[in-house]
């Protein structure tokens, strides 16, 4: 399993996040597999984004501190796709306990 941490506008950030949207197409130049770990964080406008609480604006932060989300590949095709372009399935990451 790998964890791979990429950007997302923050348009699609929130749908990803509230469950909407249940899926990301990207260019498979990470080799992506089923059972992968994607760290998604919240970008626009060229940087890294943190919703600022009880504001509704976002301030620019390094990818430390920006808004992240961890979701699990549980599907993956190139049927229909751009050469090289993938569409995985996503679900909430679960950690699995090593005690389980």
């Amino acid at each position: 399993m790998k964890i791979h941490e990429l950007k997302l506008d923050t348009f699609y950030f929130e749908d990803v996040k509230s469950g909407v949207k249940t899926f990301e197409i990207r260019k498979n130049d990470r080799d992506f597999k089923v059972g992968d770990v994607l760290a998604l964080s919240r970008f626009e406008d060229g940087s890294y984004k943190h919703l600022v609480k009880y504001i509704s604006e976002y301030e620019s932060v390094d990818i430390h501190e920006a808004d992240t989300i961890f979701f699990d590949i549980t599907y993956i095709t190139d049927y229909e796709q751009k050469d090289g372009y993938v569409v995985m399935g996503i679900e909430p990451h679960t950690k699995v306990s090593s005690n389980d």
